[in-house]
């Protein structure tokens, strides 16, 4: 049941965290707190038709990077203590969509199957840092998109992007644009410009982040490193996806160490990176580039890589050509990359 006000919970998230709220998160809770007192009759009646008498059938909540989307849509989901909700990075959760179409590839209805299985599951779906980066993923997502809004499944999206955005420049990007249209159509849709990155409050000076700019760098990363095994060796590891072998060198006791090039030129996916996530607790990666046209594909693997090891609270120990803030990116993986080096400096600081 409806447990909390909004901004209540907020101001309290905010000062315990030592945090100013931004008016723009202010406005946010407000119109989140309006959204809830349009459908107490609802939610009072039936916690599944909490947002039956809207119009709209999604929240796409959007804006710059660190600018508190997640925590605020995290806030409002708490209120409802009874409201079952499916929370999930969307790169984790179209992973375990390409699971299921993958043990079912004969069968033309595993699409509709999955979000039946959704509906009788969950009262709401919460899919975390929306975006699109292939033609195949943002075709499956068009035919998720049609079965949620057709079977009337409430969907809470977080971006970095408006709707118009996604997925630009995209190869064979025609083919996504009456989806986008139907996110519009059918999601009320929300800008968060608080011109803040509030994940930044949150680092502290001292980082396990070494630019190789600095001649001690080698050796403040072996130093960290050889601290952290405490006397134990390194061994070869492997894990099994699909069938596929992947091989990790070097893992001992929930540690692992790569070179930048073991890691992402080779064609691994974010779905191979969970299942790393799932024995790896500490990743020790050298040689991090400075990225560009010739590296768009590693350094997608690179952005999916930080998201999956960000989302399960994993530590990162890293060398790299530069610092964090002088790291180049690619002119097509610019607009992402930048939540990623936001996501790096808080992975390589020092609790």
């Amino acid at each position: 049941m409806y447990h909390l006000k909004i901004d209540q919970a907020f101001k309290k998230f905010s000062k315990k965290q030592g945090l100013i709220p931004n008016p723009a998160q202010l406005e946010l809770v407000k119109n989140l707190e309006n959204l809830i007192e349009d459908t107490k009759p609802s939610l009072l009646s039936s916690l599944g038709n909490i947002f039956a008498n809207k119009k709209t059938k999604g929240f796409y909540l959007y804006g710059e990077v660190g600018s508190g989307k997640t925590m605020i849509i995290n806030l409002f989901l708490d209120q409802f203590k009874n409201l079952r909700v499916y929370r999930a990075h969307f790169n984790k959760f179209m992973v375990d969509v390409h699971n299921r179409l993958h043990k079912k590839k004969n069968e033309s209805s595993v699409i509709p199957n999955i979000v039946k299985n959704l509906k009788a599951e969950y009262d709401i779906i919460f899919l975390d840092e929306f975006q699109v980066t292939n033609i195949a993923d943002a075709m499956i997502l068009g035919k998720l998109l049609e079965q949620f809004y057709s079977k009337n499944i409430f969907i809470i999206t977080t971006s970095n992007v408006r709707p118009d955005n996604l997925y630009l420049g995209g190869l064979q990007r025609g083919q996504f644009l009456p989806y986008i249209e139907m996110i519009k159509q059918n999601s009320t849709i929300y800008s968060l410009d608080t011109g803040a990155d509030y994940r930044q409050l949150f680092l502290n000076k001292k980082n396990k982040f070494f630019p190789l700019t600095n001649p001690q760098a080698k050796k403040m990363f072996n130093d960290v490193l050889l601290g952290t095994l405490n006397g134990k060796k390194f061994s070869t590891t492997t894990l099994t996806v699909k069938g596929r072998k992947v091989v990790i060198k070097n893992f001992v006791s929930n540690i692992a160490k790569f070179d930048f090039k073991d890691l992402f030129f080779e064609s691994y996916s974010a779905e191979d990176y969970i299942e790393m996530s799932k024995i790896i607790k500490i990743f020790f990666i050298e040689n991090i580039p400075n990225f560009n046209e010739d590296l768009i594909n590693e350094q997608y693997r690179f952005v999916n890589f930080i998201d999956v090891i960000y989302d399960n609270k994993l530590k990162l120990v890293a060398t790299a050509a530069t610092e964090i803030n002088n790291l180049t990116s690619s002119s097509k993986v610019q607009k992402v990359f930048s939540r990623t080096l936001s996501r790096l400096k808080e992975l390589t600081a020092v609790r």
